[in-house]
């Protein structure tokens, strides 16, 4: 997330982030800390399992067996 700061700031718009599993170890106080450092720019996170708090801003996409599935929101 710090170079991602970095690159915006040099270029003056937000690189696309893509951050592979890395909520999964962390409880819910501080899968939201991360969640709440990301601002700007389009980010895709991926996950083998739902997050330990609530989503609220964004998308959540389930895919099964390589196809997209229905989202609950």
């Amino acid at each position: 997330l710090a170079e991602a700061s970095v690159v915006g700031s040099l270029f003056g718009e937000h690189p696309v982030l893509l951050l592979d599993d890395v909520l999964s170890e962390l409880d819910a106080r501080r899968q939201d800390f991360v969640l709440d450092r990301i601002t700007g720019g389009q980010v895709f996170i991926t996950s083998c399992e739902a997050p330990a708090g609530e989503i609220s801003r964004g998308k959540i996409l389930h895919i099964h067996q390589g196809a997209l599935v229905d989202s609950p929101n």
